[in-house]
Order: structure tokens, then C-alpha cells, then sequence
């Protein structure tokens, strides 16, 4: 139930140069070294500058891109197939244009709110640079005959073949007409779900309603700004890891803040550093003593109560610390994808904080589940991993 279609996109000369993390996961001492690389797409999704500046530095950087070749332009209309392997997990997936009629007719599914004032960076990023530069990660339910022919793809030699940030990176290009149209109409059967890239996904839905506004063209015109860039995989080629919390003071006395947690779990001391074995076991670290918390209620009327973040958020965070939201509180840190707890345990015994939170990783499928009852996810559920590369493909929104 939803349309894919083929790109002409711009591919990067030297990937492994150009290439970055998505611009929402680098932080300031990562971005000051980019910045040192003249040729890296961090110039482009992070431009310089303050206010609008920063966003015509965008469009500057795009075009210098251009002018100087960083940039290839591809004349045939093609999907490309994306790996990355390492000795600890493989994932793959499509790069292909998805039809943003979808994303506004609920087709491609979303789990996650967005927030304003990222939406608004993201917003006026791409209509001052008319280039998307980052994947909306989506995944669908897998498919034999789908995962069949991107494995028909990889027979072939990739066009990039590369390692970054502990990854082996390849890309596959598919021109065969034949075999983009059998993966056009397998498509048109799935529905998909945005695993990550919310803020992209509205902010292209927003060029799009700009561009139908401003111009002649209808709704089902084959221009690029139609098309939303995404990384469409099969719910089996997906890890998730958890996105633990850490809380900068608590508010309460350390015995009263155990009573409290008493009243929906059972609470047991342990002696060492410990990562949750499965759904509703809580890892607890409370100023360098560990405890485990087993949730009480067994039975559920939605998958989404059962969730560990919803759990936490709707439990211990609003009720006994007064978090109401996760994303504006400034005593609590997200800690996504840090898998070692003895790591995590440090940021109480060496960098002063009081309380950690462990948790077991969402399941893709109760995310699934979630997403098809319209159900929103508490912010920074889920932290998928490895990110995708930003840069492999740069999708021009203004080429016809």
C-alpha cells in the first residue's frame, strides 16, 4: 500500500570522506572535527552560522558541492541496496524514493511525535537547500519475495565499498527496469512504519505542501520533492538496543524513593552491574547500588502498557520524580545505545549522577503493533543500530 519509485540522486565521489553520522546524533566535539574535513557533508546538514545564516550556508555548501564535483549526478533512474557489516551484525535495506501521499495518507506509519522546534531547523534546512541528505530509516514486515530481490541485487559488484565508524558500508546500484517494477508492485501490497527519521519525514511533507501551494503541478506529478529519501528494510535485518536514563539528583531520600518504587514493583538489591534480561525486568543503579525491579502487573490490555518506557515514563518517572516531559527535562540524560552496563554504571560512580535506569530493548514487533493502533511511543524508546550513513545519496528536490 504504498509507492516506491526510482531516484536520479547525486552520489558522493569519495564516500568514506563525505559520508557522516545523521546530523542528530553528532555531537559538538564529533562536528569541530568534521568541520577540519573541507569536503564532508557535515558542512551541508550542520551548516555555520546563526538564524537564516546558517541556512543559506546550506544552500552555499550544496552548491559549492556542485560546482567543485564532490558530487556526481546519476542519468538512470535506479534503487540502491545498502549493507553494513561487522563482525557483530549485518544489517541491509532499499534506498528508494516512497511516495509522501503515504506518509500524509497514513501508510507509512509513524510512532514518535515530532517536536517543534527540531521540525522547524529540519523545515526550513530543506527549503533553503532543496536537497535531502539523510535516510528516513522504514522498515516493513518481511517479505521472501522482497528480501529475494535485494539479494538479487547484491550478486553484482558494489559501487562503494568502504569502512567507517566500525562499519564495512556497500552500496549496490539497480538500473534494470524489470526489476525495479517487481519491486514497485510488491511494495504496493506493504504498508511500512518510520523506525527513525520523524523530523525528515515531516519536514519533507512540509516542502511538499509549500511546493503544491506555490505551483501548478497536482498531487500525482513525478517530481522529486514527491518522494520522501528513505532506507526501506525488513523488520528481520533491524537491531535495537536500549536507551537507558540517567537522572541527573533526585528529588526525594533514597529510602523513600525505593518505598515509592515498591508500590508497582518488586524491588531485589544485586551485587554487580547487570542488563535486563527480558521485558519488564528493570536494571536499577541508585548512587552505586544495583537493584532489579520486576514490574507486578502481568496482564495487559495493549501492547503499549506493557512497554518498559511506557512503564518507567507513566511509573517512576512522572509520579515519584516529576518528570513530565522526558525531552525538555533537564535532569534527565538518554543514554542510546550503550549495551555495556559497567560503561553506564560510571556516570554514577565517576561523573557524579544519581540515579541510572537500564532497560531491555523494545521488541520491533510491539513497535509494529503500537504504530498500526496509532499509538505513540514515550520519546527516545528505541535507539537503532548501526545508524545509517548520511550522504550516500543525495536526493535533489528540485531536479525534473
Amino acid at each position: 500500500m504504498v509507492r516506491i519509485s526510482p531516484l536520479k540522486p547525486f552520489l558522493p565521489k569519495n564516500p568514506k570522506e563525505f559520508c557522516t553520522n545523521p546530523y542528530d546524533i553528532i555531537g559538538k566535539e564529533e562536528e569541530q572535527q568534521l568541520k577540519k574535513i573541507p569536503h564532508s557533508l557535515i558542512h551541508l546538514i550542520l551548516p555555520d552560522g546563526e538564524g537564516d545564516q546558517k541556512y543559506r550556508n546550506a544552500a552555499k555548501v550544496y552548491k559549492q558541492f556542485h560546482d567543485n564535483q564532490i558530487i556526481t549526478k546519476m542519468s538512470l533512474p535506479s534503487v540502491f541496496v545498502y549493507r553494513q557489516e561487522s563482525n557483530q551484525f549485518n544489517q541491509q535495506g532499499l534506498i528508494v524514493g516512497l511516495a509522501i501521499k503515504d506518509y500524509e495518507e497514513g501508510n507509512i506509519i509513524k510512532h514518535e511525535s515530532t517536536r517543534k522546534k527540531p521540525l522547524y531547523d529540519r523545515i526550513n534546512h530543506i527549503i533553503s537547500s532543496n536537497v535531502s541528505a539523510g535516510l528516513v530509516w522504514t522498515i516493513f514486515k518481511a517479505n521472501k519475495d522482497i528480501n529475494n530481490l535485494i539479494e538479487q541485487i547484491t550478486k553484482k559488484k558494489p559501487i562503494f565499498d568502504f569502512k567507517k565508524y566500525n562499519y564495512r558500508h556497500l552500496l549496490w546500484q539497480e538500473i534494470n527496469p524489470a526489476i525495479i517494477q517487481q519491486l514497485i508492485e510488491l511494495f504496493k501490497k506493504e504498508n511500512v512504519f518510520i523506525a527513525d527519521g520523524h523530523h525528515r519525514a515531516a519536514s519533507a511533507a512540509e516542502y511538499r505542501k509549500i511546493k503544491l501551494k506555490d505551483s501548478k503541478i497536482s498531487e500525482e506529478s513525478d517530481v522529486p520533492w514527491q518522494y520522501l529519501l528513505s532506507y526501506v528494510a525488513s523488520d528481520d535485518q533491524i537491531r535495537i538496543l536500549s536507551n537507558s536514563r540517567v537522572i541527573r539528583h533526585l528529588s526525594i531520600d533514597d529510602k523513600e524513593f525505593l518505598k515509592k518504587l515498591e508500590i508497582n514493583f518488586k524491588v531485589y538489591p544485586v551485587e554487580k552491574a547487570f542488563n535486563p534480561k527480558k521485558k519488564n525486568q528493570i536494571a536499577l543503579c541508585l548512587k552505586g547500588k544495583w537493584y532489579e525491579l520486576i514490574y507486578k502487573k502481568t496482564k495487559f490490555n495493549l501492547i503499549r502498557e506493557s512497554l518498559d518506557v511506557v512503564i518507567l515514563q507513566d511509573k517512576i518517572l512522572n509520579p515519584i520524580l516529576g518528570i513530565i516531559d522526558p525531552r525538555a527535562d533537564e535532569n534527565l540524560i538518554f543514554l542510546g545505545g550503550i549495551q555495556n552496563p559497567n560503561e553506564m554504571e560510571k556516570y554514577i560512580t565517576e561523573k557524579g549522577n544519581d540515579l541510572l535506569i537500564n532497560l531491555f530493548p523494545v521488541d520491533i514487533h510491539d513497535l509494529e503493533e503500537v504504530a498500526t493502533a496509532n499509538g505513540v511511543m514515550p520519546p527516545k524508546s528505541t535507539w537503532f543500530d548501526p545508524k545509517l550513513l548520511s550522504g550516500l545519496v543525495l536526493h535533489d528536490l528540485t531536479e525534473k
